[in-house]
């Protein structure tokens, strides 16, 4: 078959900035075209290479059954690039609301393969079937070449099979894990559910198993939306909740009213969930086709529908976090190794309980091996934590009032049983909890309250109030070293791993480049029978700073340091560099955006991960996290415009002494 070519136009910088991304996007990318070639069949299949039971992916088919690309459309569809038949039209020949517009998906596969071959069936104005053919080397990826002519096809029908080949040998363990159903599936579940949900008569197979999402719900709910403002037509939406049996794709996506997933985002408190939600409306569906999705916060009734999605998951969260506590206290129970025996004697022993059933079902989330442990290590455990709730009370008449609101008569009574017998620890737990709810209102008030936190100094004031309360990042870290340069943190790090701090073994070189100061490091040593360790390095600005590509990259040295350094550990140790500040600027949040390894992560490999977040973010995981004790406790926050100067003065009194 005779070949020709046509150029992309497009500088190359452009064109090579486009096509980045996973080859599991990539993949999803070719489905979106199929479907919106009208295919009803797609199949995604995989070539291996190697011996058996060490076989690695070598090609990706996908395969459909739609209307195929005619050889007359080839140099405009390839060409031009940005440019598609679907630019101009909403739909497809067969009605359906078209996913891509820019022409850029087909690219794409680019990701996943050097070689990309496009076999087309199509059908010509008198109704033959004709079949071409397409070629892209990524060596050459500017110049595309094609079939100089049509051939009679000995096909039933029309459709495409794009193979992807030549895989990099850097992305061939990614590939081949991908290729495995049950790693990828989950995800194109919930990417396509919507769609598929629309329209019944499309089959998508992946390696042989039907992306079927009416199999795997377990329960949906829907709410209509409605924006309203003075003067204009009401714009209404429609937010989709898709709680999954298995699968645990969980995020928010942005789709039109059929169903087509324009564009996904992550949501903290979703992760804590089953759950993926989907925003359905006219309106996304013509930011999309205008280009403007990206900036969908500066549409009012965007930003009021991805608010309402967002209250929706935070109560879904709540919500289901009762539900899985009453599940895992009943799988408890039915083991036969609940700590408590009978019914309560009285509320106090019931809150009693109240507060383990917490903990319990914490820990078994922390801990996930924890459920496959014998029934005796996990009755031990339940036990210990029961003890480990019971101590002397502290504070008893604050806490009974305002935790367990009793009457005096109750009171007087619990106070005369305490002579004879102890009282469960409910009170010092109580009183922890209540403690860090206090201090997140604080924190958000040195953070965001400019009147607050102007007055703070970085170091010595907001970085040691933070020293006392380092359970905001995370209750498996330990404080490992703080305001200390990476010279003494390499110290610590050898010392965390049972070796001499600088044995004459190290070269001096090879910290001579450590003197660079991070403020803060926390150690966690995962499982001590086998050495694993994570270290947390927090890189903390003054409360009211906005974050900008100076700080990015200051973190991005301290990060590359410890990457590029022999000395540091990186094969039983994992390193976690965060910067934290008030706000992102707007080239950091577009640095961000481009993306594609993790909320606020912008670098993750060699076991060195570096993100960027928001003080925001710290604050809102964790009152998502204490938010059913709080609502437990009935705690409430104060109102007082002084209660957070109040309270630094009055905690850390060393710190914020009293002017005189």
């Amino acid at each position: 078959m005779a070949y020709k070519s046509v150029n992309v136009e497009i500088t190359q910088e452009h064109f090579d900035r486009s096509i980045k991304g996973s080859p599991k996007e990539a993949v999803k990318e070719l489905i979106w075209n199929a479907c919106d070639a009208d295919a009803k069949n797609i199949e995604v299949s995989f070539d291996y290479d190697g011996i058996a039971g060490a076989e690695s992916v070598s090609d990706i088919y996908v395969k459909d059954d739609g209307h195929g690309i005619a050889i007359d459309h080839i140099e405009e569809y390839f060409g031009k690039y940005g440019r598609s038949q679907k630019t101009y039209s909403d739909k497809s020949p067969g009605g359906r609301i078209y996913h891509g517009k820019l022409g850029q998906g087909r690219y794409k596969s680019l990701a996943a393969g050097n070689f990309l071959d496009w076999d087309s069936v199509f059908q010509d104005e008198s109704g033959t079937l004709l079949h071409c053919e397409i070629h892209i080397n990524s060596a050459s990826r500017m110049n595309i070449s094609y079939s100089e002519t049509a051939d009679k096809a000995e096909a039933e029908h029309t459709g495409t099979i794009v193979h992807i080949h030549g895989i990099p040998d850097e992305k061939i363990g990614f590939i081949t894990k991908m290729a495995e159903p049950m790693e990828t599936i989950p995800d194109l579940l919930a990417t396509f559910a919507p769609y598929l949900l629309a329209y019944t008569n499309i089959t998508i197979k992946y390696n042989g198993v039907t992306v079927d999402p009416a199999q795997q719900i377990k329960s949906q709910e829907d709410q209509e939306l409605v924006y309203e403002e003075d003067g204009k037509e009401p714009i209404k939406a429609r937010l989709s909740a898709i709680t999954w049996k298995e699968a645990q794709f969980n995020k928010l996506y942005i789709c039109g009213s059929s169903g087509v997933v324009y564009a996904e985002m992550d949501y903290t408190p979703l992760k804590r969930t089953s759950t993926s939600l989907y925003l359905m409306g006219d309106l996304f569906e013509q930011m999309h086709r205008d280009n403007t999705l990206a900036m969908g916060n500066t549409n009012p009734a965007y930003a009021y529908f991805e608010e309402e999605a967002k209250k929706f998951a935070r109560a879904l969260v709540g919500e289901q976090e009762e539900e899985d506590a009453a599940v895992e206290i009943a799988r408890i129970k039915e083991e036969g190794i609940y700590p408590y025996d009978g019914e309560p004697e009285d509320d106090m022993k019931k809150a009693e309980r109240d507060v383990f059933d917490v903990f319990a079902v914490q820990v078994n989330r922390a801990v996930p091996q924890l459920k496959s442990s014998s029934r005796q290590t996990k009755k031990l455990t339940y036990r210990l934590m029961r003890e480990a709730i019971n101590t002397n009370p502290a504070s008893i008449k604050t806490i009974l009032t305002e935790v367990f609101n009793l009457t005096q008569q109750q009171q007087d009574d619990l106070a005369e049983l305490l002579t004879h017998t102890s009282l469960p620890d409910i009170i010092d737990t109580a009183k922890t909890v209540s403690d860090r709810l206090v201090f997140l209102q604080v924190l958000e008030e040195m953070v965001y309250n400019d009147s607050v936190g102007k007055a703070i100094k970085e170091r010595t004031q907001f970085h040691k109030v933070l020293l006392k309360e380092l359970w905001i990042f995370g209750e498996k870290y330990t404080l490992g070293t703080s305001d200390q340069s990476l010279r003494n943190l390499l110290k610590a790090h050898l010392n965390c791993l049972g070796r001499d701090e600088l044995t004459p073994e190290i070269p001096p070189e090879a910290v001579e480049d450590l003197t660079r100061i991070s403020d803060l490091c926390l150690f966690q040593q995962i499982c001590p029978s086998y050495e694993n360790f994570e270290h947390l390095v927090i890189e903390l600005k003054r409360p009211t700073l906005t974050l900008t590509l100076k700080e990015m990259d200051q973190i991005r040295d301290y990060a590359l340091t410890v990457a590029e350094n022999p000395m540091f550990d990186k094969t039983r140790t994992k390193w976690h560099f965060v910067l934290l500040g008030q706000r992102l600027d707007q080239h950091v949040q577009r640095a961000l955006r481009n993306q594609t390894v993790g909320e606020g992560n912008f670098y993750n490999a060699d076991n060195v991960s570096i993100s960027v977040f928001e003080w925001s973010k710290i604050i809102q995981d964790n009152k998502l996290k204490y938010e059913y004790l709080r609502r437990k406790l009935n705690h409430q926050l104060s109102s007082d415009p002084n209660f957070a100067s109040d309270y630094l003065r009055t905690k850390h009194a060393e710190l914020f002494p009293t002017e005189e």
